[in-house]
C-alpha cells in the first residue's frame, strides 16, 4: 500500500514538474517572440522616419531682385538753355551748366533720395535787353543801346528730393523731383539812353547785384552701366526760381515830361526769374545698395 501510494506521489510530482518546464518553455518564447516583434516595429519606424526625412526636406532660401537698386555719384557738364522771362526779359542766352549729383536708393522700394548742385552762366543778348530797358522807360521818345560788352548772368542752386528708378540689365531711367535754394547774380551793364526829341542822351550804370529764391528742379536721366562700377548719363532737368534783386543806378536819369537829366541814384527791388532747361552728359561711379531679401520656404523630394 505505501508502495502503490509513495508511486503515485512520485507520478503527480513528475507532472506538476513536466507543466511548469512546459510552462517556462512557452514564456520564453513569448518574450523572445514580444522582443522580436517589438524590434521590428521600432524597425520599421526608424526606417519609414529615414525614408520621410530624405524624401521631403524643408530649407530657407534668399531671392534676390532681378535687378539691384544701386545708387551714385556723377558729374556732368551740359547746356542751360534759358527761357520764359529769364529769355526774354533778361536777355539770357543758351550758356553752360555744371552739376555734380548723387542718390541713394530705398532698400524696399523703387525710390529713393537724391541730391543734386547746379552752377551755370548764360551770356546776354544785348538786342532784347536793350529793348527791355527801352519798354521800362515808359516813354515812346526814349531808345535804349547796349555799347560796352556784358558781362554775364550765373546761378549756384543746392537741391534734394525723391526719385524713382526703373531698373534694367544695363539701362536704367530715373525720375526726380527735387527742392532747395538758388543764388542768382545779374552782371553790372552800362545803357546809353537817348531822347529822339531833343536829341540828348546819357549813360546809365546799374551795378551788378544778387539775389536767392526757393528753387524746384524736374528732372529724368539715363545711365548706361559700362563696367560694374561705372556708368554714362544723360539728364534733362527743368530748374525754376524767383530770385529777388536790389537793382543799384546812377547816372542819366528821367523826368516826368521824358527828358533825359542827370540822376542822383536810384535802388529798385525786381523780381527776375531764372528759368533754365539743362540738359547735360557725364559720368558716374555706381554706388551699391543693400540688396532686398524675400525669404521662401523651399520643399524638394530626394530620390
Amino acid at each position: 500500500m505505501k508502495s502503490a501510494l509513495a508511486a503515485i506521489v512520485l507520478f503527480f510530482l513528475f507532472q506538476s514538474a513536466h507543466a511548469q518546464d512546459t510552462l517556462k518553455h512557452t514564456d520564453n518564447h513569448k518574450h523572445k517572440t514580444h522582443t522580436s516583434d517589438s524590434a521590428k516595429v521600432s524597425h520599421l519606424k526608424h526606417e519609414s522616419h529615414f525614408k520621410d526625412s530624405t524624401t521631403t526636406h524643408k530649407s530657407e532660401v534668399s531671392v534676390m531682385p532681378k535687378y539691384p537698386r544701386d545708387g551714385y555719384i556723377a558729374v556732368m557738364y551740359g547746356l542751360a538753355v534759358p527761357t520764359g522771362s529769364y529769355s526774354q526779359n533778361e536777355g539770357a542766352i543758351t550758356g553752360s551748366d555744371f552739376s555734380l549729383s548723387a542718390a541713394f536708393p530705398g532698400i524696399i522700394s523703387r525710390w529713393g533720395i537724391a541730391f543734386k548742385f547746379d552752377h551755370g552762366s548764360n551770356g546776354i543778348n544785348a538786342d532784347r535787353l536793350s529793348s527791355t530797358l527801352t519798354n521800362n522807360t515808359g516813354f515812346a521818345n526814349i531808345t535804349c543801346s547796349l555799347p560796352y560788352t556784358l558781362g554775364h548772368c550765373s546761378y549756384s542752386s543746392y537741391l534734394a528730393g525723391l526719385y524713382i528708378t526703373y531698373p534694367g540689365n544695363r539701362l536704367i531711367i530715373d525720375l526726380r523731383i527735387l527742392a532747395g535754394a538758388m543764388s542768382a547774380t545779374l552782371p553790372s551793364v552800362t545803357a546809353e539812353y537817348y531822347d529822339q526829341t531833343t536829341g540828348t542822351d546819357g549813360l546809365q550804370y546799374q551795378g551788378q547785384t544778387s539775389g536767392s529764391a526757393f528753387a524746384i528742379d524736374f528732372g529724368i536721366e539715363a545711365r548706361y552701366s559700362v563696367t560694374h562700377r561705372l556708368s554714362v548719363f544723360g539728364s534733362i532737368d527743368y530748374l525754376h526760381a524767383d530770385p529777388s534783386f536790389l537793382i543799384v543806378t546812377s547816372g542819366a536819369a528821367f523826368a516826368s515830361d521824358g527828358s533825359i537829366i542827370l540822376g542822383s541814384g536810384q535802388e529798385v527791388t525786381s523780381d527776375q526769374a531764372f528759368n533754365l532747361f539743362n540738359l547735360s552728359l557725364g559720368m558716374g561711379y555706381t554706388i551699391s545698395a543693400q540688396k532686398a531679401k524675400i525669404t521662401k520656404a523651399n520643399y524638394r523630394t530626394d530620390k
